[in-house]
């Protein structure tokens, strides 16, 4: 029997990643954290706004937050510690503000605006291979 290890790194090697010239491998696996990164703060608004008990709910975020270095691991396996920690935030930023906005009614105004975009295109440059 195969090592569950060895399983996603068939199915992760089997996939072609590239779209043109950007490698879209890191941004998955950013994405992946980026989603933990949503549940585990979105339980910790709502232990601040007092819709979740503390008492389980931080327990539930630490837990789902000690994800995060194993998916990490595998990540550099394809991708340098820089890269993948770079777009995992970038990722980060942008889907947890876009949960802040839409789910919980936060604002962005002004050049804030700007620099949510200017996280786009960082993003892109990240993802961009030269090879």
């Amino acid at each position: 029997m195969k090592k569950t290890n060895d399983i996603f790194d068939t199915i992760i090697t089997s996939i072609n990643w590239k779209l043109g010239k950007f490698n879209m491998l890191p941004v998955f696996f950013g994405t992946i954290m980026a989603v933990l990164d949503i549940f585990m703060m979105s339980f910790l608004k709502m232990i601040s706004i007092g819709t979740m008990p503390s008492w389980w709910g931080v327990p539930l975020s630490v837990g789902i937050y000690a994800l995060e270095p194993l998916i990490f691991l595998k990540a550099m396996k394809y991708e340098g510690m820089v890269a993948t920690n770079l777009i995992w935030n970038l990722m980060s930023n942008i889907i947890v503000t876009l949960q802040g906005i839409f789910i919980f009614g936060e604002s962005i105004k002004g050049l804030r605006w700007v620099g949510i975009g200017m996280s786009l295109l960082s993003l892109c440059l990240l993802a961009y291979t030269e090879e």
